[in-house]
């Protein structure tokens, strides 16, 4: 069994469209998942959202499509005056009602069981709930607490648009996301591929190319609220603390030895040749400046060998 898993998708159309033709020409997997937060932050939310109940065997709840559908919000969405309830309002409109009453309704987990007693567990977050993020810095006593109720052999989430995979005991488990808003250091989406094996459950993360400079011109051609700020946190692409982050992913073994992700742009040459340890701040990213087609990537898309997988054993 094979199941691609993507996540944190945000409305990323472009992104979106060049994980589903990688997983089509490359995968070929029995079950496809959108693990959640399906719209929010992107310049076509409607037609992301369709795209995925329409490719994906299963559409799970992330925390932002319950903003979206109204069951609750969280952080600034709750505020009246913040650029965020203008960007909750906009989308809303975007999807409008029959999508929205889709979102609400969609189920927190998915399962799939190649065989007893050996689960593959799908969510947004965490097992138990759709805001906390399983960061690669917290320690086994925390991280085991978010699965001590869980009966998996593996278990795939995302929301934290930061992939890496870890044990848990004797439970793999990955972060796959993020297909829209990447937060590692790396432009291309990412997403995971499970596959069932007769040692067990197997994970793949893959990055894909996509044409980024067209989702940041279409954040500001679509107006969307707050489009200055979302065009530079795709085009960031990482956390202040991220170095941390790929510490402790790399202690995982989550992540593939550190080289070449992306053609740096111009003027940013010196910076792009730094270590991914470097505590340097990451250069300032000039939209207009990423190449319209990213054929400049070193991309792992390459169609996935049975039993050679960039894998990490569960």
């Amino acid at each position: 069994m094979r199941v691609a898993i993507l996540a944190d998708i945000h409305g990323n159309l472009p992104a979106c469209e060049a994980v589903l033709e990688d997983i089509a020409r490359s995968v070929a997997p029995d079950y496809i998942v959108a693990a959640g937060d399906l719209a929010l932050r992107g310049a076509h939310p409607r037609e992301t959202v369709d795209l995925l109940f329409d490719r994906c065997d299963s559409v799970l709840m992330g925390n932002t499509d319950c903003y979206l559908a109204g069951n609750y919000l969280g952080g600034a969405y709750r505020e009246k005056d913040h650029w965020k309830t203008e960007l909750l309002r906009w989308t809303r409109d975007q999807l409008g009602g029959a999508l929205l009453e889709k979102l609400g309704a969609l189920p927190f987990s998915a399962r799939y069981s190649p065989r007893k007693g050996q689960d593959l567990f799908v969510c947004h977050a965490n097992p138990r709930n759709l805001e906390e993020s399983l960061d690669p810095t917290l320690d086994d006593v925390a991280v085991r607490r978010f699965f001590s109720h869980l009966d998996a052999a593996a278990c795939a989430f995302g929301h934290l648009h930061f992939p890496y995979r870890r044990r848990v005991g004797r439970m793999l488990i990955a972060d796959v996301a993020s297909a829209g808003i990447p937060r590692d250091g790396d432009l291309r989406p990412a997403y995971g591929v499970f596959t069932f094996t007769p040692k067990g459950w197997r994970v793949q993360i893959r990055r894909v190319r996509y044409p980024v400079r067209k989702a940041t011109q279409a954040l500001t051609a679509r107006r969307v609220p707050g489009g200055p700020l979302l065009v530079h946190k795709l085009v960031e692409a990482r956390y202040r603390h991220h170095n941390a982050l790929m510490e402790a992913a790399r202690r995982h073994s989550g992540l593939p030895p550190p080289g070449p992700v992306l053609r740096p742009p111009p003027g940013a040459a010196s910076r792009a040749a730094a270590s991914p340890m470097d505590s340097r701040p990451s250069p300032e990213v000039d939209p207009a400046s990423l190449p319209t087609d990213m054929d400049g990537t070193v991309t792992g898309a390459a169609p996935l060998p049975p039993d050679a997988l960039n894998d990490f054993e569960g």
